[in-house]
């Protein structure tokens, strides 16, 4: 007999979404990715990315000599407010960060500097996932929210790879975790929301295009790491999943 959970699964659905559309309307785009960072905010997106960053800044605050730059990179940085979280957070803790946000969409890195320009502390750059254009260790910490379920497993293990050659001292994926659940509350809060009409096609789509928290774990295993110990896994509300590689500290 089926379990709770075996019943609330749904199969992948590797169904498009509209904002990965360049030709889409900018003004549509621009309402949708609007329509995300509101999401993000209520529905913890954000603050399941932002627990962890939290942590490696104050570890960071605690062991590093004084006036030492922390960097990141968020890959797929969209309109960057987990960069902006992100320096919301070293501002409080007195440490001072750079951040690179990468994205590969044009229109959304459009948005993005309308957003962040007056920001010095925080560059964007447009590039793939899958290549990404920096040496090995050059960042201190990397960051993807929100973009694995656009990706294909193979192209999950390879994003994967390119943030663990990168960073120096650890990386997090967060994203959503696919179930009928999920898909179902999200449909209520679109209809409820008021949402651009991409984003009422995309958020349903997204929690079915999703990954399970064993289905994360197995892509850490293909890339030469060992949940429990090299990474761990985090449920957060809302359906969040976040996978940690704290490469300092092991899976603390």
């Amino acid at each position: 007999m089926p379990g709770l959970f075996d019943i609330d699964l749904p199969p992948r659905i590797d169904v498009s979404e509209l904002i990965d559309d360049a030709n889409q309307p900018y003004a549509d785009l621009r309402a949708s990715m609007r329509d995300v960072r509101r999401v993000n905010r209520f529905l913890g997106g954000t603050s399941a990315a932002a627990r962890q960053t939290g942590r490696w800044l104050r570890a960071e605050r605690a062991v590093s000599q004084t006036g030492r730059t922390i960097t990141f990179l968020d890959v797929a940085t969209g309109t960057c407010d987990i960069p902006e979280a992100v320096l919301y957070q070293a501002r409080r803790a007195g440490v001072n960060v750079r951040i690179a946000g990468l994205d590969y969409s044009a229109p959304i890195l459009r948005c993005a500097r309308e957003r962040v320009a007056d920001k010095t502390d925080l560059r964007l750059l447009r590039a793939d996932a899958f290549r990404l254009p920096f040496a090995d260790a050059s960042f201190d910490y990397v960051l993807c929210s929100l973009a694995f379920h656009h990706f294909s497993p193979e192209q999950c293990v390879t994003a994967l790879h390119e943030m663990e050659r990168v960073a120096r001292r650890g990386w997090l994926v967060n994203d959503l975790r696919r179930a009928w659940s999920a898909w179902a509350l999200i449909r209520i809060v679109m209809a409820l929301a008021g949402a651009n009409r991409l984003t009422h096609h995309d958020a349903p789509a997204s929690v079915l295009r999703a990954y399970t928290p064993a289905e994360m774990l197995e892509m850490a295993r293909q890339i030469g790491l060992k949940p429990g110990r090299d990474c761990r896994l985090r449920r957060s509300h809302f359906y969040r999943i976040t996978l940690i590689r704290d490469k300092n500290a092991g899976a603390r």
